[in-house]
Order: C-alpha cells, then sequence, then structure tokens
C-alpha cells in the first residue's frame, strides 16, 4: 500500500472513531477542514450543500481556501 493511501486511511480512521462515524456527522461537528475533507471523501455528500465540490464552507472557506492548509 502506498504511503498516501496510509495517511488517507489513518485520517479517515480518526475520523471514524473520534466521531461516532463520518457519515453521521455535520459541519458544526468538525474541528478542522481537514477531518470535513476526509469525512467529505467518504462518502459524505451532504457536508456540500451547494455541490461545488468544497465540503463545509465555514471551516474549509467559500473558495476552499483552507483546504490545502490543514
Amino acid at each position: 500500500m502506498k504511503p498516501s493511501s496510509i495517511s488517507a486511511l489513518a485520517a479517515l480512521g480518526v475520523v471514524l472513531l473520534g466521531s461516532g462515524g463520518a457519515l453521521a456527522q455535520n459541519c458544526s461537528s468538525f474541528q478542522n477542514c481537514a477531518h470535513a475533507v476526509a469525512s467529505y471523501k467518504a462518502g459524505n455528500s451532504k457536508l456540500d450543500r451547494d455541490k461545488d465540490g468544497i465540503p463545509c464552507e465555514k471551516l474549509c472557506g467559500k473558495n476552499g481556501e483552507n483546504m490545502h492548509s490543514n
């Protein structure tokens, strides 16, 4: 398994274990954009209400400017 895959799985595991399940989450339950992105990538499409590819815009920025800083 590639190191990047391991990192992604580890981040998802933190979200799943630390928050009771990634798909059961809403934006207000995340501490940062990275956790929101991990949940979104795991299939939690409700985090992107306007379907622009940016989940939880209050955390990640209206234009996704915070998506790469976490």
